[in-house]
């Protein structure tokens, strides 16, 4: 009785649709986590890549087919994610901090609930940190933010944030919030 050893294996697949889902993840986390975590991530995704490489080379040469072409998976999906690196990493910054926005968005709120009101626009900051760009969520009632020309007024309300100081680019986010990088 012959056991057939061609057979498809699916970690290589399960780790090729895995990896991206958990770089969203990491996002989804503070600063420091995906900081951190995102390195180890890429790390062990380049090894287990090529371990299928050199799996799907011996499959092949043993001729076992299915098992070579299950190992390939993991390795072109690598370099396709490779060749659009910048495309993957702000896909996956941006839909993980969306996450965590939104997992946060009623703290925020209650957050905004507390501020005096002055007559004036309210304006809060929340960092969530960052290396060289910061990220932070902000709340800009006037949404002035948003514009290429802001008024005097604005500019004084928000002197002593790093948005002030300085300037800030990012993504509205709906509801007066904005998904914001600074440089300093």
């Amino acid at each position: 009785m012959s056991v057939n050893t061609d057979h498809f294996t699916i970690w290589p697949t399960a780790w090729a649709f895995l990896f991206p889902v958990i770089l969203v993840i990491l996002w989804t986390a503070p600063f420091d986590i995906a900081f951190l975590g995102v390195p180890v991530l890429f790390l062990v995704w380049a090894c287990s890549a090529l371990l299928a490489i050199g799996l799907a080379i011996s499959s092949a040469r043993t001729r076992k087919w299915r098992r070579a072409i299950a190992m390939s998976v993991l390795p072109l999906t690598t370099l396709v994610a490779i060749a659009n690196a910048g495309t993957v990493w702000r896909l996956a910054m941006e839909t993980g901090e969306r996450l965590h926005f939104q997992a946060l968005r009623q703290s925020y709120l209650q957050d905004l609930s507390k501020l005096p009101s002055s007559g004036e626009p309210r304006f809060a900051i929340w960092r969530w940190g960052g290396f060289g760009i910061s990220h932070a969520v902000v709340y800009d009632e006037s949404d002035e933010i948003a514009l290429s020309e802001q008024s005097s007024a604005w500019k004084k309300r928000v002197a002593d944030t790093e948005v002030g100081m300085c300037g800030a680019w990012g993504t509205p986010l709906g509801s007066h919030f904005y998904l914001i990088r600074t440089g300093c």
